[in-house]
């Protein structure tokens, strides 16, 4: 498909990329922003959980999460700050066991507030 499609270029857009087999939203954002360097957030079960955890986004699902996170999130650092929740969900803000105490995003966190 690449070949006969796109002359055997990566696209570099949205629409084109999720066109690939086996390529959504995530993958495409991912794709924009580490090949091309465009701004673009990718949204995975870290960056959804933390993101909802501190007030930058209000979704259950991860279309919604992302539309939330490019309205509250500076353009020009929604590929920076998508790597950087990815690092805190893996590290602090884990699933099952976050590390609370050691967060220094506590204050702005609901679900911090109610286990206190």
């Amino acid at each position: 498909m690449l070949i006969r499609e796109f002359d055997g270029k990566v696209p570099d857009n949205m629409k084109d990329l999720t066109k690939l087999p086996g390529v959504g939203r995530k993958t495409a954002n991912v794709v924009m922003s580490n090949a091309f360097g465009i701004d673009a957030i990718a949204v995975d079960t870290h960056v959804q959980r933390v993101s909802n955890r501190i007030g930058l986004a209000n979704s259950k699902d991860v279309l919604n999460t992302e539309k939330d996170l490019r309205k509250n999130l500076p353009k020009e650092k929604w590929s920076k700050l998508h790597h950087q929740i990815i690092a805190h969900g893996r590290k602090i803000c884990k699933a099952r066991n976050p590390l609370c105490e050691e967060c220094d995003l506590k204050d702005l966190c609901e679900d911090y507030k109610e286990r206190k």
